[in-house]
């Protein structure tokens, strides 16, 4: 059952700012994914392709909101080249952040800008530990991440990496984990199987068809998902919800924001 000690994450593709989208184009709906964000209530956000400008235009509307993340070229490269994160953002009166940080998916996580697999850009995953004042002591970890569009292999083995660095968490500190991302795969890509083996599926939660949840700002429901909230065993995982409400007459963007609401078991 729900109650003011559960916390909500939300994963949400902002879809980076080009203008051939025209009147979709994010200096259009820069506020309408901010509105979309602050009626959620959500605590946790992880973003994916955001650039800095983009995120400074989310900064500005999401004052009780910090961030974390770098680009996926390194921060100073980002920032010149309007290259994309995968920015979490949290709501400081609701968490502490505790330590943070950011690998590449590839054979060289740590290094800055490494091309993994078969994937066709660089691609990375943000972390943060974070405490919740409201379970003063409880501590739990969330990742965020993107997938390569293209690269199967980059996917499946994107998947291997990020369950080994989860259960590097839970060996260190046995500490419960949130995944959220846009993985760029169906709920029957080997990718999902493989996460689907060792974490739970906030899409479990439904009774219904998940539907898609890239639209390409045309809405409707037809086909599947490739946004997802992952957890390990010991979340409760309460409420899965794919926010599909236009705002204005149009979408804040050409995913679905995914929200999970959750609490810590025991």
């Amino acid at each position: 059952m729900t109650n003011s000690k559960n916390l909500t994450a939300m994963t949400f593709n902002l879809r980076v700012n080009v203008l051939s989208d025209g009147s979709n184009a994010w200096p259009h709906r820069k506020h309408l994914a901010a509105d979309s964000i602050l009626g959620s209530g959500a605590h946790l956000i992880g973003t994916q392709e955001g650039t800095a400008g983009m995120l400074a235009d989310l900064d500005a509307q999401l004052p009780a909101y910090s961030r974390i993340g770098n680009g996926r070229l390194g921060e100073a490269e980002a920032k010149l080249h309007q290259d994309e994160y995968c920015a979490i953002y949290y709501n400081r009166e609701a968490l502490t952040l505790i330590k943070q940080g950011q690998f590449w998916l590839s054979e060289t996580p740590e290094e800055q800008g490494s091309l993994g697999w078969d994937s066709s850009y660089p691609r990375i995953c943000t972390w943060g530990c974070f405490e919740s004042k409201e379970h003063p002591g409880s501590r739990f970890y969330a990742f965020n991440t993107h997938f390569d569009h293209l690269g199967q292999k980059a996917r499946e083995e994107s998947a291997k990496l990020l369950l080994e660095r989860i259960r590097a968490c839970r060996e260190e500190e046995n500490a419960p984990v949130l995944l959220m991302g846009d993985l760029n795969a169906e709920p029957d890509n080997p990718a999902i199987g493989l996460l689907r083996e060792q974490l739970q599926d906030a899409y479990m939660l439904l009774d219904e068809p998940v539907g898609r949840t890239f639209h390409d700002f045309k809405g409707g429901t037809d086909g599947e998902p490739i946004d997802y909230i992952f957890a390990t065993q010991d979340i409760e995982m309460i409420r899965t919800t794919v926010d599909r409400e236009q705002l204005d007459g149009a979408y804040p963007s050409d995913h679905y924001p995914v929200e999970l609401t959750w609490g810590f078991k025991g």
